[in-house]
């Protein structure tokens, strides 16, 4: 018999007709992601989890050639409506992948707060973020890692999503997943390295920090260098001695020394102490202890308790060369 007109759009095509390769309306409204036509359907009831040969209604908006906008929103829609985030076509893509290899972040975001598998991976491997990496969605990227996605997953053929960057000619790509990619540890160490600095660095005394004056170290420097008059200037501006020692001309002009013979003595006295920078990430050794939160805390508070023994012999020391930074300076001549 014929269909009741609650279950015909307004120009009396069955909501459940067949169109090429067995396509509804729905299917055909979702993949050129026109809202008003997909709410309309749905709301005389076509079934928002339709699927052909495996390919749902979700996956052929979050592929639609339209504006991010209308996709968004139409999205949202087959989601409220109970559309499932994380079935699989046949080449085992969730809707999530198909929208990061199409390159839409407000897609990718919405889909992974309902519940999408941020990590899951295809028939050949490929994540979400490989899928975006390999077709070189900047911004996809940047929104997937923010919302935690593995950069260390690898295809079939063991490739990372930087290393298909890479092979893809999308440089700035390669060299942002290679820079936050973790080749040590991973991202579960890192992330527990993390935690334990920040207990420690809320866990330690106030008073350990503050039980001797930043600027010792600086008023020897000048005094041995004749250059006392300069000390209220440096602590004014919180200037520590390992700022001072890796400062060239104009920067000393910038913090207000201006007497050219200051500026000489100073980077006389820089030349010849040659300070290099160290990076906390140059500290291979330490960077590669795999220990859990709670032993790598230990570890930081042991280390802290022992450098803690230095600051009596090193306060002494810097008296001692306070009173006699002439002397020591002159010998050294």
């Amino acid at each position: 018999g014929k269909l009741t007109s609650s279950r015909k759009g307004s120009c009396g095509i069955s909501i459940e007709s067949s169109f090429q390769f067995g396509w509804t309306p729905l299917m055909c409204a979702a993949s050129v992601a026109d809202f008003a036509i997909v709410r309309l359907l749905l709301d005389r009831g076509a079934n928002a989890c339709f699927e052909i040969d495996k390919y749902t209604v979700l996956m052929a908006a979050c592929t639609a050639h339209a504006s991010e906008e209308n996709i968004l929103k139409t999205v949202e829609l087959l989601l409220s409506r109970n559309a499932d985030p994380n079935l699989t076509c046949r080449r085992q893509m969730t809707p999530l992948m198909h929208a990061a290899r199409k390159g839409y972040p407000q897609v990718v975001a919405l889909l992974v707060a309902h519940g999408s598998h941020i990590n899951a991976q295809d028939e050949n491997g490929y994540s979400a973020l490989i899928w975006a990496a390999q077709h070189g969605h900047k911004s996809v990227i940047f929104k997937l890692l923010e919302l935690g996605a593995d950069k260390n997953l690898q295809t079939k053929d063991e490739k990372t999503a930087a290393e298909l960057a890479k092979i893809n000619k999308h440089s700035e790509i390669y060299s942002l997943l290679s820079l936050a990619a973790n080749h040590l540890q991973g991202r579960y160490h890192e992330t527990i390295k993390e935690e334990g600095i920040y207990k420690f660095l809320t866990t330690v005394p106030e008073h350990r920090v503050g039980s001797y004056s930043t600027f010792d170290d600086v008023e020897v420097f000048l005094h041995g260098l004749g250059l006392e008059h300069i000390i209220g200037l440096l602590k004014e501006r919180d200037i520590t001695l390992r700022q001072l020692l890796i400062m060239q001309k104009d920067e000393l002009i910038q913090i207000g020394i201006t007497n050219p013979g200051d500026q000489q003595k100073l980077l006389d006295a820089i030349n010849e102490l040659q300070v290099e920078e160290i990076r906390i990430g140059d500290l291979s050794e330490v960077m590669k202890l795999e220990l859990s939160g709670d032993e790598f805390l230990k570890f930081l508070q042991k280390l802290n308790k022992e450098c803690s023994k230095l600051t009596v012999p090193v306060q002494t020391m810097n008296k001692h060369f306070l009173k006699n930074s002439h002397k020591v300076f002159n010998q050294r001549k």
